[in-house]
């Protein structure tokens, strides 16, 4: 391969990410350079030196050499760089970087760049379910930094292996051998090979690897644990009619890992869009997932009414389909994700709910006679900890009306779950619907059993559709164990 000492090997790296970061506006600047330089010395726990003079390089390799004698000190200089910049491009850059500094360690300082022209040229299609099954869904998705095998292959090197398993990156590279003699290139197939078989014995592996078989990792039956995207809103307190939207993708279908994605700062009006462009972008990235999806909006007080199980995919298309058509949906409260005081009645209820859903209820709530009804429904719900669905009488308006005082009831009380009609609770096909759908007392199936109500609605089609009472069930649907991690915006 006409491979580098590993002196070169690691010289190069140093170099890379000085040129990296003078490419940085932070860096680049004074003021903004200062900032990142105090927040490296604490990450590091150790004193950066200023920079003196106007010799910039010299002192960027000084500083990364200094950061490579710390265990993850070049990972500290790209966090601290980022807490400056954020997701800039500098930090894209920068990341695989330290993922290379890592993965040479990794491999006893060998030169990778052997494997690099090859492992380039396959892309996200096929990497994403190459690396859950290297790590054996340990990892569920990968950094956005991560766009090809080449930068796979370096951040799995940094991932840890569990006892009597082959080290994920050279399960990785099993993994595309197999992929490239499949797509007619066993040339490059056997370089990858090559490298495992001369690796394994450093790393004392060589009988995992001899056993390693495409056939031992199958691929697995469908997943009956459901992957989730939690969308939330959160409303801008300075500017109006501003909201901050977030979202959480979560497929680990051994626990509760939701990875946070980007936030954006909208209008109100832009909402619906903004969602359609992140379903379709979740969408690609779970394109080879096997599970159901189900999607949570995580809602404020004003938007708790909307409609959002019926806005629009495809929506530049002549014939858009609404979210209800593809996707379970259910809203949640953001008021009772972060009102800490209200989480364990809550948690109380649910767990009522959801163990012993045959001594379970539901509540239906009375249209309001007086301003002391509202009083005695919320004792009524704490009094009664069977009680773990409410039933509106009135849907929550963006006023301070009844439908919003009784949810307010059952925030406080822990209720979890919430039905109403989202134009008029007193419609009788509702108080059928839902007599209908409350008959099987099971928590479980609450949200299937309104979903077919919302398919019954569908299948009448634009024109026939509001007519029907499944186009204005919603529910509000609260399980305290799956909480966004953190709430809020960033």
């Amino acid at each position: 391969m006409g491979e580098r000492s590993p002196e070169r090997v690691r010289n190069e790296l140093v170099a890379a990410v000085v040129d990296a970061l003078q490419r940085s506006g932070t860096v680049g600047q004074a003021a903004s350079r200062e900032i990142w330089r105090d927040m490296l010395s604490g990450e590091l726990g150790a004193r950066v030196e200023p920079l003196t003079g106007d010799r910039l390089r010299p002192w960027l390799l000084t500083v990364v050499r200094e950061c490579t004698a710390v265990g993850d000190g070049l990972a500290c200089l790209v966090r601290s760089l980022e807490y400056v910049e954020r997701e800039s491009a500098t930090v894209a850059e920068l990341w695989p970087l330290v993922d290379e500094w890592e993965a040479v360690d990794f491999f006893g300082q060998a030169d990778l760049r052997g494997l690099q022209p090859v492992l380039q040229s396959i892309g996200a299609a096929d990497i994403s379910a190459m690396a859950r099954r290297a790590t054996r869904s340990r990892v569920q998705e990968l950094p956005v930094w991560c766009r090809t095998a080449w930068q796979v292959f370096l951040r799995l090197a940094g991932e840890n292996t569990p006892r009597g398993e082959l080290p994920p990156s050279m399960a990785f590279l099993s993994l595309t051998a197999e992929w490239l003699v499949e797509d007619g290139r066993a040339e490059a197939a056997e370089l990858l090979r090559r490298f495992n078989r001369e690796q394994a014995v450093p790393l004392g592996v060589e009988t995992l690897l001899a056993d390693w078989q495409h056939s031992e990792f199958p691929r697995p039956e469908p997943s009956l644990v459901p992957a989730y995207l939690l969308i939330q809103f959160e409303p801008d307190r300075v500017e109006a009619d501003r909201y901050y939207l977030s979202h959480w993708r979560q497929s680990d279908s051994e626990g509760w890992h939701p990875v946070r994605g980007e936030t954006d700062h909208l209008r109100r009006d832009e909402l619906p869009g903004a969602v359609e462009r992140l379903v379709e972008e979740t969408e690609s990235r779970w394109a080879d997932l096997r599970q159901p999806v189900i999607l949570e909006f995580v809602l404020p007080w004003e938007l708790l009414n909307e409609p959002v199980e019926w806005w629009s995919k495809e929506s530049d298309s002549p014939y858009p389909t609404p979210l209800a058509l593809d996707y379970p949906v259910v809203v949640r409260s953001l008021e009772r994700l972060q009102r800490a005081a209200w989480h364990r009645p809550w948690h109380i209820k649910w767990r009522q709910f959801s163990e012993r859903p045959a001594d379970s209820h539901s509540h239906w709530s009375r249209p309001a006679q007086d301003g002391a009804y509202f009083f005695h429904l919320e004792r009524e719900l704490k009094e009664d900890r069977n009680a773990v669905c409410l039933v509106l009488s009135e849907p929550p308006g963006e006023d301070a009306g009844a439908g919003r005082r009784e949810m307010l009831a059952g925030l406080r009380a822990g209720v979890p779950a919430m039905i109403w009609h989202r134009e008029d609770c007193s419609d009788a096909a509702f108080h059928d619907a839902v007599g209908e759908i409350l008959q099987d007392r099971s928590l479980g199936g609450l949200a299937d059993r309104i979903r077919q109500w919302r398919k019954e609605a569908l299948a009448l089609g634009p024109e026939g559709w509001h007519d029907h009472v499944g186009r204005h069930l919603a529910i509000l649907l609260d399980d305290p164990d799956r909480k966004p991690t953190p709430p809020g915006p960033v």
